[in-house]
């Protein structure tokens, strides 16, 4: 028995050393044979990794066979001369790499099997791109790409909501969010969890560092839903959510508390405005505006400047009585901070019908192409593909672009308001005054800022007759905007300090309002809505 046991152990140990003997031989013999043709396997398709993390960026001989005599070079497209790592004579060289990967790359796959994959690690998003594989001898070489997109997960949804243009109980919600990469996917459901797809827009706009904003808006009754959720996302695990009520910031209930302080308020108001009315009936007071100077700069008498200026405030708000105080009341031009509420998404014509004149794919910009005189009168202009006939409208204007170094950019002229349906459109003289259907306020840089408010004054070109010689040319560089449809106003802001510029009366049309926009002449400086 014992000398049968000592012959099975050693027929046991006799096998195993034979299976050793062989993958040893087999190992010895993929290393021999070295093909004169090789090609390489890669990874198809985006390779995705979080920020910080590590990532392998995988690149296979084939056939397998020992890869050290080889040299090995990952580098990025466009940049051979400067690789992210270099493996020549069986070892990493120092030089020439790319600064930007020093101390974060490895070859980690087995060269002697034929593995050449690159790891990187501590990963930046300017990692992202194109990497080259490059495998090279003396008789052959092999390259392939790989490509590395780094994921940022970006900032909660921001979701505001704002009454919709033209009312009838819809309102105007908007969803942004910041600091994505790669391009994520933005969602609306309703409270039942069913995507919104209809009437919806949604915008990606990339920053310098790479990252991508998204932003979304759409109409919504608020009868609809009880509530609304826009999910930004790059996958089901990666996404951010938030919720809203889609209803106006005037609608809610009315309680008892609320009704009294509205009551007592209004009181207030109206004991205010009548004082007010009476004062100005005794002292003679009127109001006088920021913007007071005309073109001509002649000197006029107190007396003179107080008549002209009380037949201004007549014409804007109409012959006033005791029992017109609201009327008057009315008149009375919005603080900055009460109009801003009312702003809405105003998008350009793509087709300014104007030769001069270029609008940028998400028409939000409008500039001229050329900065050689072109032979026109007056300063071509674009419409807004929007249209208003009544309610409350409030949109801003980049007039003075932030360039390098935070310079200013000059702009020569530009003129921005309202234009009527029936204004007229041609690349001739075309007069700026309400007759024709304009409202705008203007900028030329001999001139200064100007206002068209005497339809009844013959302007031609760019001129117009108010000139607001007390505003300087350095401190507007975004123009606010406020129609008011039902009160026949059109007032002016700066929108960067706050504060009232100028207003317009009696502002009106036999049907519609466009938003009007030129860029002017021989500048290639943009107009910008924001």
């Amino acid at each position: 028995m014992l000398q049968q046991l000592e012959m099975e152990g050693g027929i046991m140990h006799s096998g195993v050393w034979l299976r050793l003997m062989t993958l040893t031989a087999l190992t010895v013999l993929m290393a021999a044979q070295r093909p004169e043709v090789f090609t390489l396997m890669v990874h198809h398709g985006l390779i995705l990794t979080a920020l910080n993390s590590s990532v392998s960026l995988p690149c296979e001989l084939s056939p397998l066979f020992n890869a050290e005599p080889l040299e090995v070079r990952w580098y990025r497209s466009g940049d051979f001369d400067k690789p992210a790592l270099l493996y020549r004579d069986h070892k990493i060289q120092e030089t020439p790499v790319d600064p930007r990967y020093k101390g974060r790359v490895s070859l980690t796959g087995g060269l002697d099997r034929g593995n050449v994959s690159l790891t990187l690690e501590r990963v930046t998003l300017a990692d992202g791109g194109e990497y080259v594989c490059s495998v090279s001898d003396a008789q052959w070489y092999e390259k392939a790409s790989v490509f590395l997109t780094v994921k940022v997960l970006g900032g909660t949804p921001v979701v505001s909501v704002a009454e919709a243009r033209g009312g009838g109980g819809r309102v105007n919600i908007t969803c942004s969010s910041e600091g994505w990469s790669p391009y994520p996917t933005l969602t609306w459901r309703n409270k039942e969890g069913t995507e919104i797809r209809n009437g919806r827009e949604v915008l990606n706009t990339p920053d310098p560092q790479g990252l991508v904003r998204i932003s979304s808006w759409m109409l919504s009754s608020p009868s609809d839903t009880d509530w609304l959720s826009c999910t930004v996302s790059l996958s089901e695990e990666e996404k951010k959510e938030s919720r809203i009520l889609p209803r106006a910031p005037t609608e809610g209930h009315w309680g008892l508390g609320a009704f009294i302080t509205t009551l007592i308020i209004l009181l207030l108001v109206v004991s205010t405005v009548i004082g007010l009315f009476i004062w100005i009936k005794k002292t003679g007071f009127v109001r006088v505006s920021r913007l007071k100077k005309m073109a001509n700069g002649n000197d006029k008498t107190e007396s003179t400047e107080r008549s002209e200026e009380e037949t201004a405030l007549a014409g804007e708000c109409g012959t006033q009585t005791a029992k017109e105080t609201t009327t008057q009341r009315e008149c009375v031009p919005k603080e900055w901070g009460e109009v801003k509420r009312f702003k809405v998404d105003i998008t350009l014509d793509p087709k300014p019908g104007h030769p001069y004149l270029q609008v940028s794919t998400n028409r939000k910009k409008v500039y001229s192409k050329t900065s050689k005189e072109p032979h026109v009168s007056t300063a071509p202009h674009v419409l807004s593909e929007d249209k208003f006939s009544f309610g409350q409208i409030y949109w801003e204007v980049v007039v003075r672009n932030v360039g390098i170094f935070n310079s200013f950019r000059e702009k020569q002229s530009w003129y921005v308001g309202v234009a009527t349906d029936t204004a007229t459109l041609t690349t001739g003289v075309v007069p700026l005054t309400p007759q024709n259907g304009f409202w705008v306020f203007t900028f030329n840089k001999e001139k200064g800022y100007c206002v068209s408010d005497d339809p009844q004054m013959p302007v031609s070109g760019n001129e117009s007759p108010s000139v607001l010689s007390d505003m300087s040319a350095d401190i507007l560089t975004t123009l606010g905007v406020f129609l008011d449809c039902d009160r026949q106003m059109l007032s002016f802001y700066d929108a960067e300090s706050k504060v009232h510029l100028y207003s317009l009366f009696n502002v009106v049309s036999s049907n519609t309002f466009f938003a009007v926009f030129s860029p002017g002449l021989r500048d290639t400086c943009p107009l910008t809505v924001k």
